[in-house]
């Protein structure tokens, strides 16, 4: 993994990070079908997008480290897949080797 992979990746696990606190704090004042504001977990530090997921989506981008949330149009084939899209977003997962090893070593829940 070079030093651009490296940085997109842990700019990728802020990011997460900070979604982790949006849900901790949606759980308290919505069901988890119901629609809450995230933040794009793309590469891009300067990225301000959001994303709109309910609780149950964003769960399932959570049960994997590898997984991430992005707009449509914000992956990097160079280091991840895409897994599945719908019209509000997209979700990433990371290629194995550098990129997955980094996502797990920094996973929240791990």
């Amino acid at each position: 993994m070079d030093e651009r992979q490296r940085r997109l990746g842990l700019n990728e696990t802020l990011f997460r990070e900070v979604n982790e606190r949006v849900k901790s704090v949606s759980e308290a004042f919505a069901e988890p079908a119901s629609m809450a504001e995230f933040v794009c977990e793309c590469g891009d530090d300067s990225c301000v997008a959001r994303i709109q997921m309910s609780l149950d989506e964003y769960e399932f981008v959570r049960s994997s480290p590898i997984r991430f949330a992005v707009v449509k149009g914000h992956e990097l084939p160079e280091v991840e897949r895409v897994i599945s899209e719908n019209d509000r977003f997209t979700v990433v997962e990371k290629l194995r080797g550098g990129p997955a090893e980094l996502a797990e070593a920094h996973d929240p829940r791990g």
